[in-house]
């Protein structure tokens, strides 16, 4: 009888807790933060038995209406009518509800639209690089290469670097997320770095997919300046920090890789869009989308097709160029 008069906030506890044990930490941080804000507002007082297909159409609109004010970005909506449907599909396993009820999005997608970094403006980069190199320059570089993430560098270390082979293993990533409550040992790979007052943490752990645990190429080139920042190090240290037990603060390495923009004369892009001109580089020369995708860590070819696949103008001029070259001479 205690399941039947339900309310449905305590069976959105109840779905996220699980979602913490599936899930990597950010992936619960954000479900749980949305869901206090935009979720539970609305259906305080409602008991799961008495929920119908109105009421949930009633909270899509709702929430369609903060969007249209600009409060919520599509990928948010979709969000927060997977959790809600989620949350309904949980309910009906319980036997809570006679029938499965959820709501259809009915969100568009909108195109992606990634910004990179023109080829001038690459070569441009590159040369301030070359010229004033330093350890965190070379991350840059690394990254403008290889496309890793922005976690993933500040995650690395030197023993997952093979410059004998040329190579990198991709084994962990690092990022600040809010403080909520944790169950003790509950990530045994997550090392957090928590203050009194705080409101946020530095979190190390596993990649989000076993798709992003992977082993990244490394140009030749590269691989001399990588030996030679190694010989000043400890192996187990984490490449850009050099402790053995403390990553690089990602903010702390945004304000460097902005203030190397700064210096270069370049216009600012976020540190995302790095790997988003290289993914739009290997496009452009030819690269398949499967090898790709795997060297970014995508979970799906899609994903990367979604993104990046005949997105650079210069690989559209390119292509109409080779239109003329049987008809030339």
């Amino acid at each position: 009888m205690r399941e039947k008069a339900m309310y449905f906030n305590e069976l959105l506890t109840s779905w996220l807790e699980e979602i913490r044990l599936e899930h990597a930490p950010s992936t619960y941080v954000k479900y749980k933060r949305m869901s206090g804000r935009y979720i539970e507002p609305f259906f305080e007082g409602e008991r799961v038995a008495q929920i119908r297909l109105p009421v949930l159409i009633r909270y899509r609109e709702s929430i369609l209406d903060r969007a249209a004010a600009g409060e919520l970005s599509d990928g948010s909506i979709r969000c927060l009518l997977m959790i809600v449907n989620g949350v309904m599909g949980r309910a009906f396993e319980r036997q809570l509800l006679p029938e499965l009820i959820h709501v259809p999005p009915r969100v568009h997608r909108k195109k992606h639209v990634v910004q990179v970094y023109s080829s001038e403006e690459q070569k441009k980069l590159e040369a301030y690089l070359q010229e004033h190199m330093s350890l965190s320059l070379a991350a840059i570089y690394l990254c403008l290469y290889t496309g890793l993430r922005l976690g993933e560098i500040c995650a690395l270390r030197w023993e997952n670097i093979n410059t004998k082979e040329g190579y990198i293993h991709v084994k962990s990533t690092v990022q600040r997320l809010a403080l909520l409550d944790r169950r003790a040992g509950e990530d045994a790979c997550a090392k957090t770095r928590g203050e009194a007052g705080r409101k946020s943490e530095l979190l190390l752990t596993a990649p989000k997919s076993s798709s992003s645990n992977r082993l990244v190429p490394v140009p030749s080139f590269l691989l001399p300046l990588l030996e030679e920042y190694r010989k000043k190090a400890a192996p187990e240290s984490f490449f850009l920090s050099g402790q053995p037990d403390l990553p690089m603060e990602p903010r702390t390495f945004q304000y460097q890789y902005k203030r190397c923009l700064a210096q270069a004369g370049l216009r600012y892009l976020n540190f995302h869009s790095i790997r988003h001109t290289f993914a739009t580089r290997c496009i452009t020369i030819g690269m398949d989308p499967k090898t790709l995708s795997e060297i970014l860590g995508h979970s799906d070819i899609k994903i990367t097709l979604e993104y990046y696949f005949h997105s650079s103008f210069e690989f559209k001029k390119n292509q109409i160029e080779r239109l003329a070259s049987p008809l030339v001479g």
